[in-house]
């Protein structure tokens, strides 16, 4: 028993022409997003190309053969700049654009120059391999974290579909065959995933956007939109879960409070735009001073809590004045407006039955701090 490869390119025309209107659908109610109206726009050329090599012979052959390889070609390489646009990354246009013009330009030789049917095949699954293993190495290279959970098997799919496309190139210049469509399990073998590649790429492609959007969203309820710090309430479950780990194992454990001297003159003086300047410019400035296990948070308005893990209170103390220093006198890029900070500083004792005795300590000696005449440390 064979199986039909027409039949097969009618089913994959289909899926991509369903994916296609799913994709638009998707970026006008939801999703503005350019990527996403590219993979739209790859999945309509590639159903456009599958639909007219399947009407071989009813068409003419510059459209059946030439046009529709053409299609395909195109429509991959839209794909992969669609995934680069999605994830962020860059994958040159000249590559691209030089790929599928070569592409187009040897079947077209090998078509009416020097007719080799089994030529423009290998060369056809040979660009589909290199577009796919470009797809492949985009969505591998991540970071670990919760994105592989959805960029890596995708991934696997397409360097899996890169493999077949080569193996369809070697089989079809092996055998010499003269029709795409001829019978043989290497050639079910490539449409059945070619069908699987394409109908699992939107699926895959919802899951990343839903992922981005949940992440989007867990970042906006964590972090300060303004200057990128942690918020209060992502600061207060992190910062118990520092002090039971401190307990636990019986570490060190300190903690800063910040407090920006005579925010609000600065601000009556010079506008609420320059005091956001200048404490998106205060957070940059720490965030560089901090390790990474140091964890920042602005905890409301001026005033901002750095807790520092396996820190006792003099290499504390030492980094509160290190900030204090770096603040005093810094100015705001193109202005004369400069400032300074009060620190509270203090590490965990036995006598603090939990992290709020602990804050409430630093926040203490940042009151001697501001009472003592600003611009100074305190623990």
């Amino acid at each position: 028993m064979s199986l039909d490869g027409q039949s097969f390119a009618v089913a994959a025309a289909f899926i991509c022409a369903v994916q296609a209107l799913a994709s638009f659908y998707v970026w006008h109610v939801q999703l503005r997003d350019r990527s996403v109206i590219q993979l739209a726009l790859s999945a309509t050329i590639v159903a456009i190309g599958a639909t007219l090599g399947a009407s071989r012979p009813h068409l003419p052959l510059v459209l059946t053969h030439l046009t529709a390889s053409a299609c395909l070609v195109v429509g991959h390489a839209l794909g992969a700049s669609a995934f680069a646009r999605f994830l962020g990354r860059r994958v040159p246009l000249t590559v691209l654009v030089g790929l599928s013009v070569a592409a187009v330009a040897f079947m077209t030789f090998f078509l009416f120059v020097a007719p080799r049917t089994e030529i423009r095949i290998a060369i056809y699954s040979l660009s589909v391999a290199a577009y796919s293993l470009i797809i492949a190495g985009l969505l591998l290279d991540v970071p670990r974290g919760p994105l592989r959970a959805t960029h890596w098997p995708i991934g696997i799919l397409y360097l899996v579909h890169a493999v077949f496309a080569v193996i369809q190139a070697f089989s079809v210049l092996v055998q010499a065959r003269d029709d795409i469509f001829a019978p043989g399990w290497i050639q079910a073998l490539w449409f059945i995933q070619s069908i699987a590649v394409v109908t699992l790429t939107f699926t895959g492609l919802v899951l990343m956007t839903t992922q981005r959007i949940s992440i989007e969203l867990d970042r906006q309820a964590s972090y300060d939109m303004l200057t990128g710090a942690l918020n209060r309430r992502a600061f207060e479950r992190l910062a118990e879960a520092e002090w039971s780990r401190s307990v636990r194992h019986d570490l060190p454990l300190s903690v800063l409070v910040l407090d920006l001297d005579r925010f609000k003159t600065l601000n009556d003086a010079h506008g609420h735009d320059a005091g956001d300047v200048w404490l998106k410019t205060f957070v940059d400035m720490t965030r560089g001073l901090l390790r990474r296990e140091d964890i920042l948070c602005r905890y409301g308005g001026e005033e901002f809590v750095i807790l520092l893990p396996q820190t006792g209170l003099e290499a504390a103390t030492y980094a509160a004045e290190r900030i204090r220093r770096s603040v005093d006198g810094l100015r705001i890029e193109g202005s004369s407006v400069s400032g300074s900070v009060s620190v509270g500083v203090a590490e965990k004792s036995a006598g603090q039955g939990d992290f709020k005795a602990l804050f409430t300590a630093a926040d203490q000696a940042l009151y001697r701090a501001k009472q003592a005449g600003r611009n100074r440390v305190a623990t």
